[in-house]
């Protein structure tokens, strides 16, 4: 194998190796924002739940307006899941939904300590809800700078692999005998990737002639490999 050839062969090794790295990647980024999701809406139900039942008529109902609240968040955030994945930014009425959510979510948790003048549970209570706001900002982002690598480096792989393929049958072809018109056109329709029917009628001749040809460049092409 030529030395140009072996780079090439390395180069694509590294892009694809690379590929699967960023792939790995935002699989990572979208499994830990539900992790993060997961914990602060545990965390925002156990808080919210007897804030809310304080103030109800009907103290059952306490864990009804924390759910509402955190269904809402997690409608968002897998919307934006989607859009973001491919690459599509979801505008200004989706930030203003989340940030809505995401304040309402903060009120449920704080409000008992703000209003008892407890500013370390204020602090404490913070937490959850203003890390799940910001993750859900920030994961969009990602997936999004994610989805243009990776959108990138798969054309880089599939420019490669083309290349290639085309190679391989161009030094087939180049070795072959001196070819007649028709030999000549049947050449260029392989390389092309026409189907035989289809180059058999645009030249005139017989498909199962086209379809030996083929089938004898395709034979030289797969020992070339």
């Amino acid at each position: 194998m030529k030395m140009t050839e072996l780079s090439k062969t390395t180069i694509q090794t590294e892009t694809t190796s690379e590929l699967k790295s960023i792939t790995r990647t935002r699989r990572l980024v979208d499994t830990m924002l539900w992790v993060i999701a997961a914990g602060a809406i545990l965390f925002s139900l156990m808080t919210g739940a007897p804030f809310v039942s304080a103030h109800s008529h009907w103290k059952w109902t306490g864990w009804v307006l924390p759910s509402i609240v955190d269904a809402a968040l997690v409608l968002s955030l897998s919307a934006d899941s989607i859009l973001s994945r491919h690459g599509v930014e979801s505008g200004n009425w989706a930030t203003g939904f989340r940030w809505t959510t995401g304040l309402a979510s903060l009120f449920l948790n704080t409000w008992t300590s703000i209003a008892g003048g407890d500013w370390v549970g204020v602090a404490v209570h913070s937490i959850a809800p203003v890390i799940l706001v910001f993750a859900a900002e920030v994961s969009p982002v990602y997936r999004r700078k994610f989805h243009e690598i990776e959108l990138s480096l798969s054309d880089q792989v599939t420019e490669m692999t083309v290349t290639k393929a085309v190679s391989k049958k161009e030094t087939v072809v180049k070795n072959s005998t001196p070819l007649t018109t028709n030999q000549q056109a049947i050449r260029d329709g392989f390389l092309a990737g026409k189907k035989a029917a289809v180059l058999a009628e645009e030249i005139g001749v017989s498909p199962s002639y086209v379809y030996t040809q083929y089938k004898k460049m395709k034979t030289e092409l797969d020992l070339t490999a």
